[in-house]
C-alpha cells in the first residue's frame, strides 16, 4: 500500500441503491427535524435546530447499526453536550479555556453514561461560541437540543424500519433463525475490546457476525480452489 493510499481509510463498499437511499433519507430526516422544531419552538429562539444535528443525521441514517447511532447515544450524547457547554460558558470567561472544559466534560460524561455520540461535542461548543443571546436561553437551549434529538430519533425509527434490509435500533434487529455456532463468548469479545484501551465503534454481536462471514468466505474460497 502506498503512502497516499494510507491517507484514505478503508470503508465498507455499499451499493449505489443504498447510497441513494441514505442520501435521500438523510435529507428528509434533517428537513423534518427543522420543520417540526421550527413549528414547535417560539419565534424568538436564537437556534431552533442545532447544527450538530447534521452530523447526527448522517450517523443515524448512513451508519444506523453503529453503537454511536443508537437512540440513547443520540439523546444522551446531545443532552450531555448541551449541559457541559452551558456550564463551561458560565464558569469560564476565556473562550478557549471554556471550549476545552466543555469538551472534556462532554467526553467524560458521555463515556460514563454510555452515550458516546461524537456530534454531542459540536453541541457542547454552541453555548461557548454562540454569543450571550444563546447562553441567555439557558434551560431553553437544553430544551431545543432535546427536541431536536427526540425528533431525529423518531424520524430514524420510521425511515430505517421502512427501508428494506434495515432495522433500528440495533437491539431490536431480529436474530437469524438458524444461528451459527458461536466462535467466541460475548464476554471474550468484550474483554478483547477492553484490552485495546479505546472505544471501538462496533458491537460484540457485529464482531461475531463479521468473523463468521469471513470464515464462510474463506471456506468457499478454499473449496473452490480445491475443485480446480
Amino acid at each position: 500500500m502506498t503512502a497516499l493510499a494510507k491517507l484514505f481509510p478503508l470503508q465498507s463498499s455499499i451499493s449505489r441503491r443504498e447510497m441513494l437511499f441514505s442520501a435521500l433519507a438523510a435529507g428528509l430526516a434533517i428537513a423534518l427535524n427543522a420543520w417540526v422544531s421550527h413549528a414547535l419552538l417560539p419565534g424568538d429562539y436564537q437556534v431552533f435546530l442545532a447544527a450538530s444535528m447534521g452530523a447526527s443525521t448522517i450517523l443515524v441514517i448512513a451508519v444506523h447499526h453503529s453503537p454511536l447511532s443508537q437512540p440513547w447515544a443520540v439523546i444522551g450524547g446531545h443532552l450531555v453536550g448541551a449541559i457541559s457547554g452551558l456550564l463551561a460558558a458560565a464558569w469560564v470567561a476565556n473562550p478557549v479555556l471554556a471550549c476545552m472544559l466543555a469538551m472534556a466534560l462532554t467526553v467524560l460524561l458521555q463515556l460514563s453514561l454510555r452515550c458516546l455520540h461524537a456530534p454531542g461535542g459540536g453541541t457542547a461548543l454552541l453555548p461557548v461560541l454562540g454569543g450571550a443571546a444563546l447562553r441567555a436561553e439557558g434551560l431553553g437551549f437544553i430544551g431545543v437540543v432535546l427536541l431536536n434529538a427526540l425528533v431525529l430519533v423518531l424520524v430514524a425509527l420510521v425511515v430505517n424500519n421502512l427501508l428494506p434490509g434495515r432495522r433500528y435500533p440495533l437491539a431490536f434487529a431480529p436474530r437469524a433463525l438458524t444461528p451459527v455456532k458461536p466462535v467466541f463468548r460475548e464476554e471474550d469479545l468484550l474483554a478483547a475490546l477492553r484490552s485495546m484501551e479505546g472505544y471501538i465503534d462496533v458491537s460484540p454481536d457485529d464482531l461475531e457476525r463479521i468473523y463468521e462471514h469471513a470464515r464462510s468466505h474463506l471456506r468457499e474460497h478454499w473449496d473452490g480452489a480445491q475443485k480446480r
